[in-house]
């Protein structure tokens, strides 16, 4: 059984599910896959804020109520801790080493990828010169955020490459101190 889902694996579920998933879902992606992951889980992932919460999203129709959907980001977060658990991470360490400002992170992506998406739309409803010119704007801003991302995401991995957590042993027995 794999530890985890490969990189093809997340990009189909991305694809297949790109306004996010239920728990039910969630879990059955992984589990389709052979990777063990259940509902409880999720659950805990969640509380300890390794994995958003969900989103209450209505259902069309009368008296259907609401559902709770996961941002499709959930997976790529839960297949990361898996890696991490695979290598002997244990959760408080992968809450302090590795996840410090994931969160911020997506959420800096989805806003500017959502401000992209408006100004494209306002954009398409200007004349001809004006849309040109005005696409050149978006153009820098997309090249622009890029560089900003993959900044971001270069000193948050500089940062959580560099804390005094030590290594966990794959296997041995408990140091003294290790038993307090």
């Amino acid at each position: 059984m794999p530890a985890a889902l490969t990189e093809t694996q997340l990009r189909e579920i991305e694809a297949a599910t790109p306004d996010g998933l239920s728990s039910q879902e969630l879990v059955a992606a992984f589990a389709t896959r052979e990777v063990k992951f259940t509902e409880a889980t999720l659950r805990k992932y969640v509380q300890l804020g390794l994995v958003p919460r969900s989103r209450r999203v209505g259902r069309k129709g009368k008296h259907l109520g609401s559902r709770g959907i996961y941002p499709v980001r959930a997976v790529r977060r839960i297949n990361a801790i898996k890696k991490l658990m695979a290598d002997h991470y244990t959760i408080e360490e992968i809450q302090a080493r590795f996840l410090t400002f994931k969160d911020r992170i997506e959420a800096l992506d989805e806003a500017i990828v959502e401000l992209v998406r408006v100004f494209d739309e306002k954009i398409a409803e200007k004349g001809p010169s004006e849309r040109e010119r005005l696409a050149s704007e978006l153009l820098a801003i997309r090249a622009s955020s890029a560089s900003l991302l993959e900044a971001v995401n270069r000193l948050e991995k500089l940062i959580a490459g560099h804390t005094d957590t030590a290594r966990p042993r794959s296997s041995g027995v408990a140091r003294p101190t290790e038993l307090l």
